[in-house]
């Protein structure tokens, strides 16, 4: 039994409008690409050699899927013209059909399969054409079927349009309120109706409330709720206090404080009402807003970057520190923390010149610390210890829930080269804040 799998772009164009960074063939629902569904059914159908057909680019679908040699069967690759129909798919696919038994999945279509029954039997002994079509696409066989035996009933199967945000999302729902037990659905769980991807940080305050899929790289902070219903894509964090149910948060996205979201998608800075279609950009990206995941090059970079700057600043202080520290040390105003500029010519000059994180400095060299990032001793989901920080450079309270909200999301949206300049504002603001706080 081979497959043929046919996607036109005019069935998808919804995907690339709602998502223009996204190939509709990726498009998560539960956290699972929906090629991947295809393929699952086509493997319990009995296949054992499919090709991915589209009048569009699989160039991406390529590189991820590769060969198919991580499902077990050889997946190989075509383009077709938006006007090729079912006979025309056979034709110029026919040295790969070769006369064989021959599925043909054609359209943008979600197959409500139940990995529990037995597809063989429905592919070797479904009449040749159509079993099941709907708007946007068909199932159809080509080839001979074998005889039915009639104590061997065929198994019964639904497909439904994927053509719209909705029915993007009351299918993910749909999935994810059977679980499991239907599909086979990425993530760890020893619980029904729970699934927990790689590398995810949960808070010992945080709440889940099953059902749930949770994809990689992903932390809930204290007093979140996630659930029930929920889909949290990959690369995502949660702050503290917010509440997420029967929403789909999609991969890269960042969730504020103490927001509550309910019946809708997230992505990036959209909020999306998936009955309606009407979306609200956020303006605040505090609130809600994409996050970009760094690259080991562009980790590398920062590293480097950081290190310079570390290296530019010891040379700067090196002197004041020689001529400070001892006269500093005699009158015991030395200070590992914030020095004041309460006492004396020196020390006030010491504060100006952020002397007190001198003995830092060489940590970024090593690598241990960043130039810029979080207080030096946070270990908060989302930090990134560092000499300075964020709040700092933004003049905001150095401690508290207002600085972890700047923290967090300078660490996920940060350029290497605009911490530089954000390490310039720290340096500024920090003997501004002295003062503001003397005189008050």
């Amino acid at each position: 039994m081979k497959t043929l799998i046919a996607i036109k772009e005019q069935h998808q164009s919804w995907v690339r409008d709602a998502f223009p960074n996204m190939h509709p063939l990726l498009l998560p629902l539960c956290n699972k690409p929906f090629i991947e569904y295809l393929i699952d059914f086509a493997i319990l159908a009995g296949s054992r050699e499919i090709r991915l057909l589209s009048d569009g680019s699989l160039m991406e679908i390529e590189e991820i899927c590769q060969t198919g040699s991580r499902w077990g069967v050889e997946l190989t690759y075509a383009n077709i013209r938006p006007e090729d129909g079912e006979r025309e798919l056979l034709h110029k696919n026919r040295k790969f059909c070769n006369g064989s038994r021959t599925m043909i999945l054609n359209g943008y279509t979600f197959i409500d399969y139940d990995k529990r029954l037995d597809y063989r039997v429905l592919a070797n002994h479904s009449a040749t054409g159509p079993i099941a079509s709907c708007s946007t696409g068909s199932i159809a066989f080509a080839g001979s079927p074998e005889p039915a035996a009639d104590d061997n009933p065929l198994p019964a199967l639904r497909i439904t349009p994927l053509d719209s945000l909705r029915s993007c999302y009351h299918i993910a729902m749909q999935i994810l309120e059977t679980g499991a037990e239907r599909y086979v659905l990425p993530g760890y769980g020893s619980e029904p109706g729970c699934a927990i991807g790689r590398n995810v940080a949960i808070a010992k305050t945080a709440e889940i409330r099953k059902p749930v899929s949770i994809g990689n790289n992903v932390q809930l902070l204290p007093g979140t709720i996630i659930g029930p219903m929920a889909v949290i894509g990959s690369n995502v964090i949660i702050d503290k206090g917010s509440s997420i149910s029967g929403s789909i948060i999609f991969d890269n996205t960042y969730i504020g404080e103490q927001l509550e979201i309910e019946g809708r998608i997230a992505s990036g800075n959209t909020l999306i009402d998936p009955e309606s279609g009407a979306s609200v950009a956020m303006e605040d990206p505090h609130l809600l807003t994409g996050i970009h995941s760094a690259t080991n090059s562009a980790t590398l970079l920062r590293k480097t970057i950081h290190a310079l700057a570390a290296a530019i600043l010891i040379l700067l202080q090196a002197i004041p520190v020689i001529i400070l520290y001892p006269l500093l040390r005699l009158q015991g105003k030395w200070k590992n923390g914030p020095i004041t500029q309460q006492a004396g010519l020196a020390e006030t000059l010491a504060a100006r010149l952020s002397l007190d994180r001198f003995p830092l400095l060489p940590k970024v060299l090593l690598g241990q610390l960043a130039i810029i990032g979080s207080a030096p001793r946070s270990n908060s989901p989302g930090c990134r210890p560092a000499v300075f920080s964020y709040a700092e450079a933004e003049d905001w309270p150095v401690t508290g829930s207002d600085a972890a909200i700047v923290e967090r999301y300078h660490a996920v949206h940060s350029t290497p080269f605009n911490d530089i300049g954000m390490t310039i504002k720290a340096l500024i603001n920090r003997p501004h804040k002295r003062n503001a706080g003397a005189a008050a």
